[in-house]
C-alpha cells in the first residue's frame, strides 16, 4: 500500500474512530434519549413505553429499541409465557450515560435561559422556540 493509499484509507475510516461520531451515531434517532431517560427510573414493558412517550409510533419505537439493544445501551428480556412478556431496562453502559444526560439537560436549561431574549433565527433554525417566540406563535 502506497502512502497515498494509506492516507485515503485513514481518511475514509477516521469517522469510525472519532468518539464524537461514535456517540452521535449511537444516539442518533429522535426518541433514543427519551427512551433512555424513561428507562433510567424503572424497567418498562413495550406498552408502558408507548404510553409515557407521546407521539412515538409503534414502528419507530420498535426500531429505536432494537438499535439501543444492538448498541448495548438497553436490555431486552423476553419471558416464556403466553401472552409474551418483554421488559426493557438499561444496561451498565446505559446507566453510565445518565449523568451525561443530566449534564445535557442542564446545558439545555441554560441555553433556553440564554435565548429567552429571543434570537428568532436560532429559535426557528433549531425548531426550539424560546418563550417569547412560543407566545408570538400562539398569538397567530
Amino acid at each position: 500500500m502506497t502512502i497515498y493509499e494509506r492516507i485515503i484509507f485513514i481518511m475514509e475510516n477516521i469517522s469510525n474512530l472519532c468518539p464524537i461520531n461514535v456517540v452521535q451515531n449511537t444516539l442518533m434517532g429522535k426518541w433514543k434519549l427519551t427512551i433512555l431517560w424513561v428507562l433510567h427510573t424503572k424497567i418498562r414493558r413495550f406498552n408502558e413505553l408507548q404510553k409515557v412517550i407521546p407521539g412515538i409510533s409503534h414502528g419507530v419505537l420498535v426500531q429505536q429499541l432494537r438499535e439501543l439493544e444492538r448498541d448495548h445501551l438497553i436490555n431486552r428480556k423476553v419471558y416464556n409465557e403466553v401472552p409474551p412478556k418483554v421488559e426493557y431496562s438499561l444496561t451498565e453502559i446505559g446507566v453510565s450515560f445518565i449523568p451525561t444526560m443530566i449534564q445535557i439537560m442542564e446545558w439545555g436549561a441554560t441555553y433556553v435561559t440564554n435565548v429567552s431574549d429571543c434570537n428568532m433565527d436560532a429559535c426557528v433554525s433549531n425548531n426550539f422556540p424560546c418563550k417569547k417566540c412560543h407566545d408570538i406563535k400562539n398569538l397567530d
